[in-house]
């Protein structure tokens, strides 16, 4: 009796961790998009490039602040902080990736100064700035942003006045006040795991890990986060890359190191149960479109396929970069407000796809359909 139980429990145990497993493996919605050719991304580029080129103002910054914005949420005309941190951080991966040249090299250099003057003596960098003098508060969002960039400029260029930026930036972050928004925390960790590669110090790797453990307490049944309001595909993205990040970046044998990774899962899951048959994705708070840009999305799907080394990812990632590039509001005002963020994506996926093509068979990725035929490689996706 005793060992008929015994073999029981076991088997009862061992289903238990077969639906486990199974529950928390990736799922692909997506199994076929149309692969990228060079002479599109070539366009896609320059279309991205001229675009950023028309906000340029000629002294390292972009844009006229919250003026771009069709709601103008703020009353700011000068440029964002943040949206010269992700001008910069998508500069630093085609340096990093090979893919710049000389006149990009000097452009970051000229941005890095414009973030330099606008540092507070705290260390911080505020939400905006009016060009009639007018300062915001500080805020945690651009400073988590800029100190980010900050950190990786240093690792990449060797200016010390960047490190000395970065470390204040930290610093500030330790007496602000509470900022209890998942979006701010994947920021955050972004800038804390930044920090880490850079200078090695294992103290910002466990704060990320505080952070990230803190946010995956968190996490809904379904891999999503929620703060006031349920958090956009592009702001779960941006906790996503974070995450995949600290993942990339942990010793495998850390005793966080599954929990992780499940989250992240869950979290990818979420992502690519949210893309539509376009390549774009759905999304809670959109403005002026039906269907939401994919620019963080797209950067949580490489960073996805770099971390865990799937070539699955490719076919969302195809999908991704056609459905921002021919998006609809490509044809009007509200580029405007999204162009950082399609800078930093276009930037991500020049790197991603230069890399694809040094990758020997890089076409040949076989995985099983999760959903019907019309989703599977010999039924393309219409209009794809």
């Amino acid at each position: 009796m005793m060992l008929i139980t015994t073999i029981l429990a076991s088997l009862a145990i061992a289903a238990g961790q077969a639906d486990y497993v199974r529950h928390d493996a990736l799922t692909f919605k997506a199994t076929y998009f149309a692969p990228l050719d060079t002479l599109a991304m070539a366009d896609y580029w320059q279309k991205t490039t001229r675009r950023s080129e028309l906000m340029y103002n000629g002294d390292g910054s972009w844009g006229l602040g919250y003026s771009d914005w069709p709601t103008r949420p703020y009353d700011a005309d000068h440029p964002l902080i943040r949206v010269v941190a992700r001008h910069c951080l998508g500069l630093l991966a085609l340096i990093e990736g090979g893919l710049a040249d000389s006149s990009m090299v000097e452009r970051l250099r000229m941005s890095l100064n414009w973030l330099l003057e606008r540092q507070t003596e705290e260390g911080s960098w505020p939400l905006y700035i009016t060009n009639r003098g007018v300062l915001s508060k500080q805020s945690a969002t651009p400073t988590a942003l800029a100190g980010q960039t900050m950190s990786r400029a240093y690792r990449v260029l060797g200016n010390p006045r960047y490190l000395l930026a970065a470390d204040a930036a930290l610093e500030w972050q330790k007496q602000r006040p509470a900022v209890d928004s998942p979006w701010y925390r994947g920021l955050y960790i972004s800038q804390l795991i930044e920090h880490y590669r850079t200078i090695h110090d294992a103290t910002f790797l466990n704060q990320a890990l505080d952070e990230a453990l803190y946010l995956i307490g968190r996490q809904l049944p379904n891999g999503s986060w929620s703060g006031k309001h349920p958090l956009t595909t592009g702001e779960h993205a941006v906790l996503t890359t974070a995450l995949l990040d600290l993942e990339n970046n942990l010793i495998t044998a850390h005793p966080a190191a599954r929990r992780l990774g499940l989250a992240i899962n869950a979290a990818l899951n979420f992502l690519l149960e949210n893309q539509l048959e376009s390549g774009g994705f759905t999304s809670a708070a959109v403005e002026l479109a039906d269907e939401k840009t994919p620019t963080y999305e797209i950067i949580a799907l490489i960073r996805a396929r770099h971390v865990r080394g799937m070539k699955e990812f490719d076919y969302p990632i195809r999908g991704a970069v056609r459905a921002l590039n021919n998006h609809e509001s490509n044809a009007g005002n509200l580029w405007r407000a999204t162009q950082d963020g399609r800078f930093l994506a276009m930037a991500n996926a020049m790197v991603w796809f230069v890399q694809l093509q040094m990758e020997p068979d890089h076409e040949s990725h076989p995985i099983t359909p999760a959903l019907p035929d019309s989703l599977s490689g010999d039924n393309p996706v219409p209009g794809i």
